[in-house]
């Protein structure tokens, strides 16, 4: 079961759980042969995926030094300068500040489908809007 999320994850593929289904984006990306073993494994994957995350107290953090906040760009995905929600100790709150700042283009590419960093292959499409160059919902 966890083999086949690994292999989503390998190809970009997002798995997001939406009530007793499974949406897998960008589908196109996964061959019958890993459509029909991620079947097989789907009650598995609803339950692996439904498993609560267990967040640290702020005081614990080592993120932020337990101030609650941080300006790192992996809490604030580049977006503002300023300190958010950190995403570690305080990751619903963060998630909350991350749709309702969620732009209408992909933040890794910019929005032109492409990325040349070290995580990506400029011969290929962005991996984390599959290249359609926009915002992508962040599981």
């Amino acid at each position: 079961m966890l083999a086949v999320l690994e292999e989503l994850r390998a190809l970009g593929v997002r798995v997001i759980p939406d009530g007793g289904n499974l949406v897998i984006s960008p589908a196109s990306k996964v061959p019958p042969e890993l459509k029909e073993r991620l079947r097989a494994a789907k009650a598995e994957v609803l339950a692996a995926l439904a498993r609560p995350i267990v967040a640290v107290q702020p005081a614990q953090c080592k993120h932020c030094d337990g101030a609650g906040e941080c300006a790192c760009p992996a809490c604030t995905l580049r977006r503002t300068d300023k300190a958010v929600p950190c995403s570690t100790c305080r990751w619903t709150d963060h998630r909350l500040w991350v749709a309702a700042t969620r732009p209408e283009t992909c933040w890794h590419c910019g929005g032109s489908g492409k990325c040349g960093c070290i995580a990506c292959d400029p011969k290929e499409p962005c991996r984390t809007c599959g290249g359609s160059g926009k915002a992508a919902w962040i599981q």
